[in-house]
């Protein structure tokens, strides 16, 4: 039986345990955008990953439990969330494993913790100018093994994750280490061989006056040619009144796109603790002129 199935197996089987602690979640998130591109200009509807999950936990004897989650990716736009191959869900985090004391250890397809360390940086998260455009290391990758720490030295926690080798591949490997407090975060992150990278980065999160302040640094070096390049993030948010909060952000490389550079600014009206609406423009600029885009978007994002 293939690993995915077989977790698949177990997740369900834990699903439906009377024991386990069940919790079926989900958002929806989708946008109409006018992009205009090289080729001409469009109007789309765009599904932004929304999600359908169930996770939960499961505990054991001698302050164990086992935790499971199976999330995929839904689009309520068109019905095909992978457009790969046609189906009509795309799997995202799915995996099972054992928590205790020490930390949990765990199985299957996860984000890397290099993606991970970003933590909330990326204001534009999953949207048309997430820093996925510009910037390697955004990872989500199957037949992942990972431990992650508890807390300790009362703010830090690390991960690391071992990937297995696939597609002509070596095995790869991906580290974090955080520090977060009520008002202030910072990681360092490590990729190995990750999707054919070596890469590092360095975040951080601080508050400035009445807005949040975000920075991150990243160096990736192709690990077959031995090129390298640079890139950063800085990005502010800023709530104007009780409900409302302005975004800008400012990402920067020539990983991916030679003299990448993506800005963007938007406004989201949060509508309850579970719904907002919200507005952006963004512009994607790069000596590669077929890559080259702006954005005008109105959105909705409803939590479940």
């Amino acid at each position: 039986m293939k690993i995915k199935g077989l977790f698949l197996l177990i997740i369900l089987l834990l699903t439906f345990s009377v024991q386990s602690d069940t919790t079926v979640y989900g958002k929806l998130f989708i946008t109409l955008e006018s992009q205009e591109m090289n080729t001409g200009a469009e109007l789309n509807t765009e599904n932004n990953e929304s999600r359908l999950g169930i996770k939960g936990n499961i505990e054991l004897k001698r302050e164990l439990e086992v935790v499971y989650q199976a999330e995929y990716e839904v689009d309520p736009v068109d019905g095909t969330a992978d457009e790969s191959n046609g189906r009509t869900f795309k799997q995202r985090n799915t995996f099972v494993g054992i928590k205790g004391s020490l930390g949990t250890l765990f199985l299957g397809t996860h984000d890397t913790a290099f993606k991970e360390s970003q933590d909330k940086i990326d204001l534009f998260n999953d949207l048309t100018n997430d820093i996925k455009n510009i910037l390697e290391g955004e990872n989500r990758l199957s037949e992942l093994v990972g431990f992650k720490t508890p807390v300790f030295g009362n703010n830090f926690s690390a991960t690391i994750n071992v990937i297995k080798e696939k597609d002509g591949l070596d095995d790869a490997s991906s580290f974090s280490l955080r520090y977060k407090t009520r008002n202030i975060y910072a990681a360092l992150a490590l990729d190995s061989k990750v999707e054919g990278y070596d890469s590092y980065r360095v975040s951080f999160q601080i508050p400035l006056n009445k807005a949040q302040l975000g920075l991150m640094f990243q160096t990736s070096k192709e690990v077959n040619t031995g090129n390298k390049e640079e890139g950063y993030v800085v990005s502010l948010s800023r709530k104007i009144t009780n409900k409302g909060t302005i975004k800008l952000q400012l990402t920067e490389s020539d990983i991916k796109l030679v003299s990448g550079k993506q800005t963007a600014f938007g406004y989201d009206r949060e509508l309850s603790k579970k719904a907002k609406i919200f507005i952006f423009y963004t512009d994607l600029s790069s000596s590669m002129v077929e890559k080259e885009r702006n954005v005008t978007a109105v959105g909705f994002e409803f939590k479940f």
